[in-house]
């Protein structure tokens, strides 16, 4: 900002002494004669001479603001989390702009050695054929081999592209195409040309396309991370979710009685949560509790859990223990903390008389609010070796009937609300 304010002042000063030429200028030739036509003549040419120079400056400064401009996008670009793809593209518009080039394309080092093509654009910021290009890769080859850059005003008659064909066939004029490196590394080349302007590019662009270079590879690596990083993140998630459906697996197969019920209670509870404007990240915390509420019950003896009679009151006890041995086994995982609120806490009520802590009203997490109602209305309506699912409007009218007791009345009617299978 400091020095386009100089440059705004030099111009200033620059037009002040031009008006004021004019106006010695305009007063000598009313009084002209003979003393003052030697003055007349030097100050015509100084003013010839000012009128060029405010005008080479203005050319300047002009250029200097087009270059700031572009290089503070790569910049900006730098500082930003966009992904690799979307960050080829604007390095590679901003270095058509930048040296108002007619096309260009941007090749990566691949893990083999090798450069490949990875975005080719216009001056219209459109994606081109790479086969366009192909003519090209010769040049960014020896660029990538010297690690120098290569600039020609007229490519036509550069002895260093007479043995290129190509060069001639397509009549190209102005080439530039340079290095990308981190440190010493080279990470890929970028290449711009014109085929009907010569002199486009200069000697002179050298250091400003260095600097562009430079900024445009770190943003270019960084990306590369932050997408390596989130395929990494992605087959992680995978890995978590295969583990989870794991469990689940292996608790149905425990208790066959409830085989299926937890991929019922799952989706139930997401079409409740969606309904209810719970957002993405909270529909992930959601859908893992479901999955994972009854996985304390690993915890519980087979001669209980698989009882086929009523339980004592010492075995209710310790089957009620369930939710505490889901809290001690999950809360030391990291990424199943937030997901913890349904096995900890889907047995506690509205009114205060649940297990295992006693919550009662809002205390009570809304994701173990929603699921107890679910809960309650797949072991109703399911079928049991001891006895036929009820029909659901039957158990509609139990679970509104145990709305403000059991069950959080503002998701009662909700859940009463939803229409489609399962309901």
């Amino acid at each position: 900002m400091e020095k386009s304010h100089d440059a705004q002042t030099i111009q200033k000063q620059l037009g002040d002494m031009d008006k004021m030429l004019t106006r010695i200028l305009t007063h000598l030739t009313r009084a002209n004669n003979g003393e003052t036509s030697l003055f007349l003549r030097d100050l015509t040419q100084m003013s010839t001479a000012m009128a060029s120079l405010k005008q080479g400056v203005t050319g300047y400064m002009d250029s200097y603001q087009r270059q700031i401009e572009a290089l503070m996008g790569v910049g900006s670009a730098i500082n930003s989390s966009l992904g690799l793809s979307r960050v080829l593209e604007m390095v590679m518009d901003s270095l058509i702009a930048l040296m108002h080039a007619e096309r260009g394309f941007l090749m990566l080092s691949e893990p083999s050695g090798e450069l490949s093509i990875r975005v080719a654009r216009g001056i219209d910021r459109d994606d081109l054929e790479q086969e366009f290009f192909s003519i090209s890769r010769s040049i960014a080859r020896q660029v990538a081999k010297t690690g120098e850059a290569i600039v020609t005003t007229n490519a036509q008659d550069d002895p260093r592209f007479i043995d290129q064909k190509s060069v001639a066939a397509f009549h190209l004029i102005s080439i530039l195409c340079a290095p990308l490196k981190i440190k010493n590394d080279l990470i890929g080349v970028i290449y711009v040309d014109h085929r009907g302007h010569e002199g486009l590019f200069k000697r002179d662009d050298l250091g400003l396309i260095s600097a562009f270079a430079n900024q445009a590879a770190v943003k270019i690596h960084n990306a590369s991370l932050f997408d390596d990083l989130q395929e990494s993140n992605e087959e992680l998630e995978i890995a978590y979710q295969a583990t989870l459906e794991g469990w689940v697996r292996a608790l149905d197969m425990r208790d066959k009685e409830t085989e299926g019920h937890t991929q019922r209670v799952t989706s139930l509870t997401q079409r409740l949560a969606k309904v209810m404007g719970v957002d993405d990240d909270g529909l992930l915390h959601i859908t893992r509790g479901a999955l994972l509420h009854d996985i304390g019950k690993m915890a519980i003896p087979d001669g209980i859990l698989l009882k086929p009679a009523p339980l004592t009151v010492d075995e209710r006890a310790l089957m009620q223990m369930h939710p505490i041995y889901a809290f001690e086994m999950l809360s030391p995982i990291k990424f199943l903390r937030p997901a913890l609120d349904i096995p900890y806490c889907h047995h506690e009520k509205w009114d205060g008389t649940g297990y295992p802590r006693g919550l009662k009203g809002d205390d009570i997490p809304f994701a173990a609010r929603m699921f107890a109602i679910i809960d309650v209305w797949d072991a109703l309506v399911s079928d049991r070796p001891y006895r036929k699912g009820l029909i659901p409007a039957d158990v509609r009218k139990h679970i509104h009937e145990l709305s403000g007791t059991h069950f959080d009345p503002d998701v009662v009617n909700a859940f009463l609300a939803l229409k489609g299978p399962l309901i």
